[in-house]
């Protein structure tokens, strides 16, 4: 259940965390005695690294930040049982999202539309068996 809830999330969110490689003009870019309590607070994993990184990189870490605070409870809750799904799943089963999901974002726009649809129309166990089976650019869709 749990790898169906990460790999739907990550579905509809793969458009929206697409970043681009550089820094867009008039975007500066903090370091991390720049970064405010909170921000150091969230973003501690990064502390040691942060001023290395490229700017384009601690950019996108800021903007998904941005976006993680803006997410309803809820949301955030399904995405820590996501990510701690990920975790939790066997390295075959890992590969096998992976590859999925670099599948799905090399489709064209109209076709991820088309798999979001078609991903809300399948039962919850049909959902299960196509991840089980390897998901979207591994196994065959399944029939209605």
């Amino acid at each position: 259940m749990l790898r169906t809830i990460i790999f739907a999330l990550c579905l509809f969110a793969s458009a929206a965390f697409a970043q681009q490689s550089s820094v867009p003009q008039g975007v500066s870019v903090p370091s991390w005695k720049q970064l405010s309590a909170e921000q150091q607070k969230a973003l501690q994993n990064f502390s040691q690294r942060w001023d290395s990184m490229p700017a384009s990189r601690r950019v996108q870490i800021l903007e998904r930040y941005e976006r993680w605070k803006s997410l309803p409870p809820k949301k955030r809750e399904a995405l820590r049982e996501g990510a701690q799904n990920f975790q939790e799943m066997t390295p075959k089963q890992r590969q096998n999202m992976r590859e999925s999901m670099r599948y799905v974002r090399t489709l064209p726009p109209e076709e991820q539309k088309r798999l979001r649809r078609f991903w809300t129309t399948l039962t919850p166990q049909q959902r299960t068996q196509w991840l089980e089976d390897g998901g979207p650019g591994i196994a065959p869709e399944p029939k209605l």
